[in-house]
């Protein structure tokens, strides 16, 4: 398991696979050790919390409280391989159908089992769920016994465990989802490290140990280290910086780039940096004008300076993004980044002969709307500043960030500027955005070409195969345009130097099991 990489575990993925597992959570390269069990630390975050119920919509942030409340079947291990989480191991029988062994002895926090039935409800709630159209290809789970299932697919599913790692695939307690109803994301109850104690969504979340979760550090001690995790909402970057440097808070969720220099000189903070999977950008709503129009699309994407933001907005921190498939990705294309269609600068000309060949060569007029977090309200800004000199007259609309998701989910915006955190492997990315039903297809975007190769390059049996077909999706994509893609972010943290513990697996998620404080 520890020698496994991504690459070999995605080419490997069509054959018949077997992983097992002892309950320890391998390749966790942490420092901290038993000796520093217990205490609390207290997570300084920039935003409200949402709903934790991982089967809707939800923000970034709720993600990362739901990751720590509500297990998966699988986790994402050392070099974003999957482990096993409360699947202990895993058989790929034959192209259609996946057995799973789970875990013996383990409990919802409710005290209701995790076994074979529940296993199975949860995936009903997950296929009804707003990512469900990325589980069509499972027809049934069937119960092989109290703690085995076997999943059974219309086509291959090769990419099934990637899928399955991701918190909108968690299994919850079926007693308790039953009994809350539309109630549940404010006291989800699974099976995770830890339990809620308190939620106030505007304020803070407070959550406390598991005492009876499955996990185990790489000496068998039981995780989590800490007794509790409290997340405290911090809106303003100043109180929050404030606060870590007085010790009012042990760890600052996001880290702005301007203030990295400042905390990296203080010798009682750790920072963090690291490569994400996911994007900066500009979501198009393709069916409203002027972006109904591909070539206003393709004109916005060529007269967009990425390199200026970066180094502007970013302090270099982050890098340009020329297309869907990141540096960090098994599929990037080193050899032809951008498909060779757009780069780490603007290309004015191409740009406006653009608006020529559209029509709009008089210019318009757009809102962008976007969060009002530094970073993302400068880099705005720069946009701004750059589609003026093509004759896009850009309004800027502000908004705070539980607004901003609401017109995105809603799909009432017509531009839409949005980071988003990344995924492990292509699937998810093309599956959910780029297919004309993708689960974040907020834009409307439909293209049937596409769809086909979306599909194909997913059901691909070698890396090989499938980095081919995700190329040549790439360039397709990048064609319509109906996202223009500014910058790969890096993942940037600050901690008190007596905090330990922390991993970065590159998918901006928190998981405060493996921490602890001295």
């Amino acid at each position: 398991m520890k020698n496994l990489d991504r690459r070999l575990f995605l080419k490997t993925a069509g054959a018949g696979v077997v992983m097992a597992g002892t309950g320890l959570l391998t390749g966790l390269r942490s420092p901290a050790t038993a000796a520093n069990r217990g205490g609390t630390v207290v997570i300084g975050v920039p935003e409200s919390f949402s709903s934790l119920d991982p089967f809707r919509r939800i923000g970034r942030l709720d993600y990362n409280a739901v990751i720590n409340l509500l297990d998966t079947l699988v986790h994402v291990g050392a070099d974003a391989v999957p482990a096993p989480g409360l699947a202990e191991s895993w058989d790929r029988v034959d192209d259609l159908t996946w057995r799973f062994r789970l875990r013996e002895g383990v409990s919802f926090t409710d005290g209701t089992p995790v076994d074979a039935e529940a296993v199975i409800y949860g995936f009903a709630r997950i296929k009804e769920g707003n990512f469900g159209s990325q589980f069509a290809r499972i027809d049934e789970v069937v119960a092989l016994g109290e703690h085995e299932i076997e999943v059974r697919t219309s086509e291959s599913f090769p990419t099934l465990l990637v899928e399955l790692a991701q918190q909108y695939a968690s299994i919850v307690s079926p007693a308790a989802f039953e009994a809350a109803g539309d109630g549940f994301g404010r006291m989800p109850v699974g099976s995770g490290p830890f339990r809620i104690e308190r939620f106030e969504p505007n304020r803070e979340l407070v959550m406390v140990r598991n005492e009876g979760w499955w996990g185990r550090d790489a000496e068998g001690n039981a995780l989590p280290y800490l007794d509790r995790v409290i997340w405290r909402v911090l809106p303003d970057n100043e109180t929050a910086a404030l606060a870590l440097g007085t010790g009012d808070i042990d760890f600052l969720y996001t880290l702005p780039p301007a203030m990295a220099p400042l905390m990296m000189a203080d010798p009682n903070i750790t920072v963090s940096s690291g490569a994400t999977f996911g994007w900066e950008y500009l979501f198009f709503d393709c069916t409203r004008p002027p972006f109904d129009n591909v070539h206003a699309r393709r004109a916005v994407q060529f007269a967009i300076d990425r390199q200026a933001i970066v180094d502007a907005v970013s302090f270099g921190t982050s890098t340009p993004a020329t297309g869907p498939i990141t540096p960090s990705s098994w599929a990037y294309n080193s050899a032809n980044p951008g498909a060779g269609l757009i780069g780490p600068g603007a290309d004015l000309e191409r740009a406006r002969a653009e608006m020529e060949a559209g029509g709009l060569s008089d210019g318009f007029e757009v809102t962008i709307i976007h969060p009002t977090f530094p970073e993302l309200s400068a880099m705005a800004q720069a946009l701004q500043a750059q589609l003026a000199e093509i004759g896009i007259r850009v309004v800027l609309d502000g908004k705070e960030i539980g607004g901003v998701l609401d017109h995105l989910f809603s799909s009432n915006f017509t531009c839409l500027l949005i980071d988003w955190s990344g995924r492990i492997d292509e699937a998810m990315v093309f599956n959910a955005f780029f297919k004309s039903d993708g689960g974040n297809n907020f834009g409307k975007f439909a293209d049937a070409a596409i769809d086909e190769i979306v599909d194909a390059a997913a059901a691909a049996p070698t890396i090989e195969d499938r980095a081919a077909l995700y190329h040549e999706a790439e360039r397709m994509i990048i064609e319509a345009s109906p996202h223009a893609w500014i910058s790969v972010p890096s993942e940037l943290r600050a901690m008190r130097a007596n905090v330990t513990g922390f991993v970065n697996v590159g998918d901006v998620r928190l998981r405060a099991w493996t921490l602890a404080k001295g």
